[in-house]
């Protein structure tokens, strides 16, 4: 009764938390050696400067640095999920909150694109309710005459009844 696939599964997630524990590891050996190598090479420096002399230990901040920069990569690829997971913690609650600001302004632009679309008054060009039989600010008549078929429909470009032009 055993899925082969999800013993697979299960078998591949195992790998992979091997994997990412050894990237951690292999990442924080390598990031710490070279610290301590640019602060040798760092310290080498200041006191042989300080006392007049050539820096003999140099190469270990030349070497140090990238090992630190290359430990820190490895440690981040080792930590990718739990860094993600933090980021999107810390930016979930911030784009709810900025959709809740933005809310009113989204609707007040709905409404104003529903109004340039909806029943428009063919005499004055005042957008009125969809419902509405005549023009609150005019008070014509908001259907119109198919020139094709005779139905009354709100204005448009083609008939709602025959498909038709409105307007020639």
């Amino acid at each position: 009764m055993d899925d082969p696939a999800a013993k697979q599964q299960a078998e591949l997630k195992k790998k992979h938390e091997r994997t990412k524990r050894k990237l951690k590891i292999i990442g924080a050996i390598v990031a710490v050696a070279g610290l301590g190598l640019a602060i040798m090479g760092l310290a080498d420096m200041v006191v042989s400067t300080s006392e007049g002399e050539m820096p003999t230990l140099f190469w270990g901040m030349i070497a140090g640095l990238p090992m630190l920069g290359i430990g820190g990569g490895i440690c981040m690829m080792g930590f990718r999920k739990e860094i993600t997971r933090y980021v999107k913690n810390e930016a979930v609650p911030i784009i709810n909150e900025t959709g809740q600001e933005i809310t009113p302004a989204i609707s007040a632009m709905a409404s104003a694109v529903k109004n340039t679309e909806g029943n428009i008054c063919p005499h004055c060009g005042n957008p009125n309710d969809d419902e509405a039989k005549f023009c609150r600010h005019c008070g014509a008549e908001l259907l119109v005459v198919c020139p094709h078929c005779g139905e009354k429909v709100k204005d448009g470009k083609f008939c709602d009844k025959c498909g038709q032009p409105l307007h020639e």
